[in-house]
């Protein structure tokens, strides 16, 4: 079974391996959809076949014979994208605004940002709307897991 977490062959072991890794669960889509923002493995009658999923086009298509190696090639372009690994907990919202949300977040998982480890979690400011950047906290599924839900 080790063996097949770090080679998965298949999209039941591919699901349990992203699973393990931390991945989003809307990062990617192992059947078919057309959910926007995702890395896609669907099986057609061409064979199996991996791309990335947005405003409903299929970009950076590629076709495989077989399964295992459509599963090598979902996996290695999800773990290839770090947003994959992180979720947005806040924002987007003016800096103090989008900072008190984000400490109020922790807060009720009882911790604070020292909590976390500084790979753990991260921001940035973007152009929202006309004036000033608004503020995005984003951190890691895999230290949302340990933190838990709200308590």
């Amino acid at each position: 079974m080790a063996d097949d977490m770090a080679n998965p062959t298949n999209r039941n072991t591919l699901a349990a391996h992203l699973e393990s890794l931390g991945v989003r669960d809307n990062a990617y889509h192992l059947h078919v959809a057309h959910v926007d923002d995702a890395f896609v493995m669907d099986q057609r009658p061409e064979g199996w076949v991996v791309f990335y999923s947005e405003r409903g086009g299929e970009a950076s298509l590629t076709t495989h014979s077989d399964e295992a190696s459509a599963c090598a090639e979902l996996l290695a372009r999800v773990t290839s994208a770090e947003h994959a690994f992180f979720e947005m907990v806040a924002g987007p919202a003016p800096a103090a605004e989008a900072d008190a949300a984000f400490d109020a977040w922790l807060e009720h998982r009882g911790a604070v940002r020292a909590t976390l480890q500084s790979a753990e979690w991260k921001f940035d400011d973007v152009p929202w709307a006309s004036g000033p950047y608004w503020r995005r906290y984003f951190v890691r599924v895999a230290a949302i897991r340990r933190l838990g839900p709200t308590s």
